[in-house]
């Protein structure tokens, strides 16, 4: 199977947005990989010029008088690259000659995620302002977090650069490649 370039990874990426069956090359994956690393620093560069945020005061929030930071171009490139990405990560397990319901592992530090930042938003609604004796609290809400998702990291990381197995090399996710007789064929047996 030959490679496909950077334009070509891309297009089949976002053409197959919701295609989880199938397979996927890694120079596919990696290459939308790195546009999605391009998009993110294009969108993040565009977010910081254009919606400039400093330190928040969680005090004036509550009150009304300053509005949290956003980040819309993030957003929405986050909205718009995530079932892309989900697909193409599913196919290019599939290629590698395993299931992609290892991609529901990204429940759990999703899950915890979600209870971390809500415990911390309540700590910190609680209390208003985040002093030292606060930190411990809320360090204990994100750290499973993020061991968990470097770990989940390393795991997909691993996953992620085996290199393609076949049909007949027992993927049985892979679709048999089988030439059409005759012209597929060397020689006759007749």
């Amino acid at each position: 199977m030959s490679q496909i370039g950077f334009v070509e990874s891309v297009g089949n990426a976002l053409r197959g947005y919701a295609k989880f069956k199938g397979t996927s090359t890694r120079s596919e994956y990696w290459w939308f990989v790195l546009f999605l690393l391009l998009a993110s620093l294009t969108t993040g560069l565009l977010d910081s010029l254009l919606y400039p945020t400093g330190n928040v005061n969680f005090d004036t929030v509550l009150r009304g008088q300053q509005a949290l930071p956003v980040a819309p171009f993030t957003l929405v490139s986050l909205l718009i690259f995530a079932l892309p990405t989900l697909a193409l990560t599913a196919r290019r397990f599939h290629d590698a000659g395993h299931s992609a319901k290892w991609l529901y592992l990204l429940l759990i530090p999703g899950g915890y995620a979600v209870l971390a930042i809500t415990g911390t938003a309540l700590i910190i609604f609680t209390y208003g302002t985040v002093g030292l004796e606060l930190l411990l609290p809320i360090y204990f809400l994100i750290f499973p977090v993020a061991v968990s998702s470097f770990g989940l990291g390393i795991v997909y990381l691993v996953l992620l650069t085996k290199p393609t197995r076949t049909f007949f090399e027992g993927n049985l996710f892979a679709e048999p490649n089988i030439p059409d007789w005759p012209y597929g064929l060397e020689g006759s047996t007749s």
